[in-house]
C-alpha cells in the first residue's frame, strides 16, 4: 500500500494517534505515540535513545525506528490508535546490527537466495493468575465451561487478534490450572514474529481488563505444567513444501534441516530459553524436551515431526515465550539452512519416550542432553562461531554481559534460599 493512502485511511477509520512499536534485544515490546496530524513528518521514522533501550553501549546512542507500512492495524482496546511495527536503524536508515527484526529479515533474505520461503506456526501458552499469584481456575486440558471459566476471555483475545490480522487455528484450555493456548495459522516467518509480539500484548491487556495477570513465565508453578512457545516450521520452494518427498514422506532436505538444528542446539538454547526459569520447565516426563532428539509424533523429542497431518513440517518444542521471537526464529532458520547446505545428518529418530531410555540407549542413538541451566546455555552461546556469524559481535557482547549479571543475581538469591521468589519478581510479567 502506498504511503500516500494512509492519510485517507486514518480519516476513514477516525484514527487520532499513531503508535510506532519495536522490539528490544531481550524481546521487550516498546512504543511511542504521536498525533495523526504529523504523519507526514513521522512516516519515515523517528529518533530514539538506543543506549537507554539496550541496543548499544556507546555514547553514540541516536537511532531511528522506521515503520513497516505493511504492519498497520488498529489497537483493539483503543480504536482511535493505529499502530505500525518498526525496524531499528541508524540515522541514515540503514538496518542497525542489533535490531532483532532486522536480523530476522537478513536471515530470511538468505533463505530466499536459496529459493526458499520460510513459514512458521507458533503455539503460544500462558497462565491466567490472580493478583495474589494463584491460578485463576482449576480447569485441565481442553475443558469446556463451566470448568473452563475463561473461555469467553480466550474468545475475546482471539477476536482481538483476528481484528489485528492474526490468523487463528485453535484456542483451548491447556493442561495446567488456568493455562491456555492459542495456535496460529501458518504464515511467513516475519509476519508471524510480529504476530507473536502483538498477541502477547493483547493477552496481557485483555487479562488486565478482567483484573487478572497473564504470565508467559515458563514454570511459574513448580508442580504443574510449564508453558512453551512451540514453533512449527517448514520451507517452501515455488509454492511446494520441500520437507515432503514425492510420496508425501520425509524428504532429505527435512532431515538435513533437523541435523542443522541439532548441531547448533546448545548454542541457540539461550535465545530460545533465555531465563533461569526456562530450565525448570525442561525436565523429564513433563512433555518438555530434555534431549537433542527427533521423532515422528514424539512429544518427548526436541524436534517433532507431527504424524497426524499431510503437510510435512517440524515442531521445535523446547522454546518458551520469554524468548525474543525474532532472534529465536532467525536462529532456527539459520541452523536449518546450515544443515541443508552441509547435508548434516541428524541422529537416529525415536518413537519411544526419550526420557525413559537408559543412558546407554541414548548414547547408542547419538542423543545428548540440552543445556540444563542458563549458565551452560550461555557458555555454548558465547563459544559459537555460528552465533557470532548470524547475530554479530555487538549483539553477542551485550547479550553475554546482561545475562551473566542476571545469572549472578539469581545465584545470590538462590544461595539465600530465595531463588524462586527472585524469579517471580523478575519474570512473572514477561
Amino acid at each position: 500500500m502506498a504511503t500516500k493512502d494512509y492519510s485517507e485511511i486514518f480519516k476513514e477509520k477516525s484514527i487520532n494517534y499513531i503508535q510506532f512499536q519495536f522490539t528490544t534485544i531481550f524481546g521487550e515490546f516498546k512504543g511511542v505515540d504521536f498525533p495523526v496530524e504529523i504523519w507526514d513528518i513521522m512516516k519515515d521514522g523517528t529518533g530514539i535513545d538506543g543506549s537507554s533501550l539496550g541496543f548499544l553501549k556507546t555514547e553514540q546512542s541516536d537511532m531511528k525506528i522506521v515503520p513497516d507500512l505493511n504492519t498497520f492495524a488498529i489497537i483493539p482496546w483503543n480504536s482511535k490508535v493505529g499502530r505500525f511495527i518498526c525496524d531499528v536503524t541508524d540515522n541514515k536508515g540503514k538496518a542497525y546490527p542489533t535490531c532483532p527484526r532486522g536480523i530476522l529479515k537478513r536471515i530470511l533474505e538468505k533463505s530466499v537466495s536459496f529459493g526458499y520461503d520460510f513459514l512458521t506456526r507458533p503455539e503460544l501458552e500462558w497462565y491466567f493468575i490472580t493478583t495474589d499469584r494463584k491460578p485463576a481456575d482449576t480447569g485441565t486440558y481442553m475443558d469446556i465451561p463451566p470448568k473452563d471459566q475463561f473461555s469467553e476471555l480466550r474468545l475475546q483475545i482471539s477476536s482481538a487478534m483476528m481484528k489485528m490480522g492474526i490468523g487463528i487455528k485453535t484456542i483451548h484450555h491447556e493442561v495446567g490450572p488456568s493455562q491456555h493456548e492459542i495456535e496460529f495459522l501458518p504464515n511467513n516467518a516475519l509476519n508471524q514474529a510480529d504476530n507473536v509480539q502483538t498477541a502477547k500484548v493483547i493477552i496481557k491487556n485483555e487479562a488486565k481488563s478482567k483484573s487478572l495477570i497473564s504470565t508467559f513465565m515458563p514454570k511459574p508453578f513448580p508442580l504443574v505444567a510449564g508453558s512453551g512457545l512451540h514453533i512449527h516450521q517448514y520451507l517452501e520452494k515455488d509454492g511446494k513444501n520441500i520437507f515432503a518427498n514425492a510420496n508425501a514422506g520425509i524428504s532429505d532436505l527435512l532431515r538435513y534441516y533437523i541435523g542443522g538444528i541439532q548441531k547448533h542446539a546448545d548454542a541457540i538454547s539461550v535465545i530460545l530459553n533465555p531465563i533461569t526459569n526456562s530450565y525448570k520447565r525442561l525436565i523429564p516426563n513433563h512433555e518438555a524436551p530434555v534431549h537433542i532428539s527427533w521423532g515422528i509424533g514424539n512429544r518427548t523429542a526436541l524436534i517433532r515431526v507431527p504424524g497426524y497431518e499431510k503437510s510435512v513440517r517440524i515442531e521445535y518444542r523446547a522454546g518458551d515465550a520469554t524468548m525474543n521471537i525474532y532472534l529465536g526464529t532467525a536462529l532456527l532458520l539459520a541452523a536449518g539452512l546450515d544443515g541443508i547446505k552441509k547435508k548434516i545428518e541428524p541422529n537416529t529418530p525415536v518413537t519411544e519416550n526419550i526420557d525413559s531410555l537408559t543412558t546407554e540407549e541414548r548414547q547408542t542413538l547419538g542423543i545428548k542432553k540440552l543445556p540444563q541451566n542458563l549458565s551452560e546455555a550461555l557458555e555454548s552461546f558465547g563459544n559459537s562461531k555460528f552465533i557470532l556469524k548470524n547475530l554479530g559481535k555487538q549483539l553477542v557482547n551485550i547479550f553475554m554481559d546482561i545475562k551473566s549479571r542476571e545469572i549472578e543475581d539469581y545465584q545470590m538469591a538462590e544461595n539465600e534460599g530465595k531463588g524462586s521468589e527472585w524469579e517471580l519478581e523478575n519474570y512473572l510479567l514477561l
